[in-house]
């Protein structure tokens, strides 16, 4: 009787339970609701890739080599460019290979025209960036998604009635395509993507502010854009010579920017895209101290109107100076970084930002004991790091989260196929004869091109 008692309080008990769930689950439980990307990101340009680009009259569908037909010059120098490598990019592609990546996200702006999406986000469940609503894009085009940051994301716009048009910075020509020349349309275009900065979660932060900066170094009125520096002005014909069309104010369209590019064999590409270095590097000051040697490094962030490094946050500048003896073995070494230190978890947070401001100079100054100028002599190095070792271990560690096998296999190999730094000065001198040799940048992207990690 107990017994019968007691299972039948428990199967009370267990139905009760049963019961409250089932009232949670419906009463309680928020249902599913579509919330739109634009509300949800206040229409920040880079929640969204650009509207579906029909062909283009005279021209056919919107893709970088269609456009290479008759710019066959500015399709030569884009193809050298980190915008035409962005989606191939192995970095990134490991990035988007994490279970915690928001792909749909990302791709804004590796691939930004929807034209290139496979599936379209317009809306995410409960508001939620980790739950987007996908749906199939019937306009899918594979060939302009692997084009990555692609011509159409600058210059082609619709118009009123949906046709697409050419958004151009020249006129006077008549093109066999409809285009409109509106100048200022162009040029903050960069800032889009260049100047995304937003907190998603504790762990997932953009924070790419270059566009912030540039604002901060005075260019509050819109002197300076992106191209003002990194798309040189040169005279040459827009189009293909046949074409007999004037010769008229150009730009380059390598998109050069600190020197470090995305596959080793475009480092020969680099100073004929328009590289210069921003920093002013004054000559090393040096001097024996008793048996101690004494230095002095000065660089100033003369050219650049943002912070170097700027773009991501994990990019930093090494000053590296070593003391060699007569026979070239290394006698002792320094360094100083230049970057952002960032403290990712359990919160991301900046924790410090030692980068060189426009117009700024940063000083160096120390020395080494017991070394003696009639020993040795000095080589200073700078370094634009854009991976660290650290980093590129651990994608080398998960890269069988990588669904492409191309893509597996370069990442586990990283070093030879993804150019983590390149040098950027390198300067020599003789503590005996007091004689220097600075280093031409053609000697150091050789030296790059041939240079392989950290």
């Amino acid at each position: 009787m107990f017994l019968n008692k007691k299972r039948s309080f428990l199967l009370a008990a267990l139905s009760l339970s049963l019961a409250a769930s089932l009232f949670y689950c419906i009463f309680t439980k928020p249902k599913d609701k579509p919330i739109p990307v634009d509300e949800v990101f206040s229409q920040a340009p880079w929640s969204k890739p650009l509207p579906i680009l029909p062909p283009l009259a005279g021209v056919g569908e919107v893709r970088a080599e269609n456009c290479g037909r008759c710019h066959v010059e500015i399709y030569a120098e884009w193809k050298t460019s980190t915008h035409a490598n962005a989606l191939s990019d192995l970095q990134f592609q490991s990035e988007l290979s994490k279970s915690s990546s928001p792909r749909w996200l990302c791709l804004n702006c590796h691939t930004p025209v929807a034209n290139q999406r496979e599936t379209l986000v317009n809306y995410l469940n409960n508001g939620d960036y980790r739950t987007p609503i996908e749906e199939p894009n019937p306009d899918f085009d594979p060939k302009m998604k692997a084009e990555g940051v692609t011509c159409a994301v600058c210059h082609v716009r619709l118009d009123e009635q949906g046709n697409s048009y050419v958004l151009g910075a020249n006129g006077k020509t008549k093109p066999p395509h409809p285009v409109k020349i509106i100048p200022d349309k162009l040029k903050n275009r960069c800032l889009d993507c260049h100047n995304a900065n937003y907190v998603l979660d504790d762990q997932l932060v953009c924070a790419f502010k270059t566009g912030n900066e540039l604002e901060q170094s005075g260019n509050s009125h819109g002197k300076l854009a992106c191209g003002s520096c990194h798309m040189g002005e040169l005279q040459r014909k827009l189009v293909k010579p046949e074409l007999n069309t004037p010769i008229r104010t150009s730009h380059k369209h390598s998109f050069i920017g600190g020197g470090v590019p995305k596959k080793f064999e475009l480092y020969e590409k680099q100073i004929l895209g328009g590289y210069r270095t921003g920093l002013k590097i004054n000559p090393i000051q040096w001097k024996q101290k008793g048996n101690d040697l004494e230095y002095s490094v000065s660089l100033t962030n003369e050219k650049a109107a943002h912070n170097i490094p700027t773009g991501d946050p994990e990019r930093f500048i090494l000053l590296k100076i070593s003391v060699l003896d007569s026979k070239g073995k290394s006698l002792a070494t320094k360094v100083i970084k230049f970057g952002q230190e960032w403290e990712w978890y359990p919160k991301a947070r900046l924790v410090a930002d030692t980068r060189i401001l426009p117009g700024e100079t940063k000083v160096w100054k120390d020395l080494f004991v017991g070394i003696k100028k009639d020993q040795s002599k000095i080589v200073f190095e700078i370094y634009h790091t854009r991976l660290k070792e650290s980093n590129a271990e651990h994608m080398r560690k998960n890269s069988e989260n990588v669904s492409s096998d191309d893509l597996r296999k370069k990442i586990s190999k990283i070093e030879n196929h993804y150019p983590f730094s390149s040098i950027v000065h390198k300067e020599d001198i003789d503590l005996n004869s007091g004689k220097s040799r600075v280093y031409s940048p053609e000697e150091l992207f050789r030296i790059s091109k041939n240079r392989r990690g950290e």
